[in-house]
């Protein structure tokens, strides 16, 4: 059985399946000209024209030039299969269902939003200038509020954000929302699911969203047997069914939870041992989290309670009964927001895109997988080369490799260009975060790659003036002080004409990855 379960596990990588795929097309020509050499130069040329016509529907779609392009060459590349693959791994498609659910839970909290928006119209305005011009991008993309009176906590750990999430889901009264795309059994579940259970016995309303195939090999039938028994109401985000087209890439990577409308977490831990250092898997584990406590929190309730009207549709949806007004004596602005497949303004990527081109003096950066498209590699190239400071930490360690080497092929170039990279040298650092000029900074669940810019629903929030981020500034410099700087003498002298070859190769199937 365990075999089985690692064998699927493997055929469900985007990776192993592009893999396989090339394969099965080397053995289809070798049987065809051994077996078939009369008929199969015309099997072979239908199965081009196929690919044409796939390739010319996919220009036309409205998606990021370098997928187009990824997904066009290895279409043309290898007709047999790569319209099939396409279709069963490449579309970026959400279900109409979904889709249609998706709007209207987005129509009703946007309408909340906009009532939120017109009570702190006064207050944004005491942002400085820069400042402003992104809470406005994220405000007229998606109306994400900006909100004053929110407290929060930096955690530079998850050794140290879990046993404050479990204390606060013990202390809740009425009702704690929890979405992550990992949920795996061991120490730290442990305790979480102890609480919830309890706390759902005490007659608080717990709710359960994870991701069915970030949590597929982790989170088995018993465990949410035992949690529903328990009174904790549990739905999968976009339930796989082993139909022809598995949907593998629209899942949900988001990190919520919400404890009374009052307390609100977000970051990159996904509820999991590795992430609380309780066991080794890739050395040390680096990740970074957030605590709200005041006026923000509302957009995090809100959020989730958006995804659980799609997969609970038949429960009326009352976002006011939710609302919470807590305010915090505390400086500065919170702006959570979200993005998805579902919309067109990739708004997190957007995000970056605004506060790395409007920095003055430094962007750091932290993230697991730096998989860049042309608009990301070229705003961060021109940063560097404008005289900005522009540092990003990756890891040492991989997690994916064929992924990691895809990571390692935009170095080199971002390097030249004056950036510094550095690698995360005691392991895996899997935080995601974005900090400009003390006065910005983004934390979340969103990777610097294609599948968190374009295929993913992910989530987080901005910062501005709070006085978090001198500690998340200090965080990254203690990082980058256990992290290994590359050297343009190092890019330089491995600039061989294979590796090359083999980085550009590497860049360009990168957003099938």
């Amino acid at each position: 059985m365990r075999f089985f379960r690692k064998l699927l596990k493997l055929l469900s990588q985007k990776a192993a399946i592009t893999v396989f795929s090339f394969f099965v097309q080397i053995a289809m020509v070798v049987l065809g000209v051994l077996f078939a050499a009369a008929y199969f130069q015309w099997i072979w040329l239908v199965f081009l024209f196929i690919g044409v016509l796939i390739s010319l529907y996919i220009v036309s779609r409205e998606m990021n030039p370098a997928y187009k392009l990824s997904w066009c060459v290895f279409i043309l590349a290898l007709p047999v299969f790569g319209g099939l693959l396409y279709i069963f791994i490449g579309r970026q498609h959400t279900p109409r269902r979904v889709r249609k659910r998706l709007k209207k839970a987005s129509d009703t909290s946007q309408t909340l939003f906009n009532m939120t928006n017109a009570g702190l119209l006064d207050a944004r305005a005491t942002l400085n200038p820069t400042g402003t011009t992104l809470a406005d991008l994220v405000l007229n993309a998606a109306s994400y509020p900006v909100y004053g009176n929110t407290a929060t906590k930096y955690y530079p750990l998850g050794d140290e954000f879990f046993p404050d999430l479990v204390k606060d889901i013990k202390s809740a009264e009425k009702f704690v929302f929890m979405e992550y795309f990992i949920i795996d059994r061991g120490v730290v579940w442990d305790e979480i699911e102890s609480a919830l259970i309890e706390r759902a016995a005490a007659g608080v309303d717990v709710r359960l969203i994870y991701d069915d195939v970030g949590s597929m090999f982790t989170l088995p039938r018993k465990v949410i047997k035992k949690l529903k028994a328990g009174g904790v109401r549990v739905y999968p985000f976009n339930k796989i069914t082993f139909s022809f087209d598995m949907r593998l890439n629209n899942r949900s990577h988001r990190k919520i939870t919400v404890v009374d409308g009052k307390i609100a977490y977000c970051g990159g831990n996904n509820i999991a041992d590795e992430y609380a250092n309780k066991i080794v898997r890739l050395g040390h584990w680096k990740d970074t989290h957030m605590r709200f406590e005041g006026e923000a929190v509302w957009s995090f309730t809100a959020m989730f309670l958006a995804f659980w009207h799609t997969l609970a549709p038949e429960e009326e949806i009352m976002f006011g009964e939710y609302l919470a007004p807590t305010s915090m004596d505390a400086a500065g602005y919170v702006q959570p927001l979200s993005s998805g497949p579902g919309r067109k303004d990739h708004l997190i990527q957007s995000a970056f895109i605004n506060m790395i081109s409007t920095a003055k003096r430094y962007v750091y950066i932290t993230t697991p997988y730096l998989i860049l498209d042309n608009e990301t590699q070229t705003v961060l190239e021109n940063a560097a080369r404008a005289g900005v400071d522009v540092r990003i930490i990756i890891p040492h360690i991989p997690d994916k490799h064929m992924v990691y080497l895809a990571t390692k092929s935009f170095v080199p170039v971002l390097v030249q260009a004056g950036v510094k990279i550095y690698y995360y040298t005691p392991g895996f650092i899997h935080a995601k975060m974005v900090i400009v000029d003390d006065e910005r900074a983004f934390i979340g669940t969103c990777n610097m790659d294609y599948r968190s810019f374009y295929l993913h629903y992910e989530c987080g929030a901005l910062l501005y003036n709070v006085n978090t981020i001198p500690e998340m500034k200090n965080d990254f410099l203690a990082t980058q002080s256990e992290s290994k700087l590359v050297t343009r003498e190092e890019v330089m002298n491995g600039a061989n004409a294979i590796k090359r070859l083999g980085h550009a190769i590497l860049r360009l199937i990168s957003p099938m990855m």
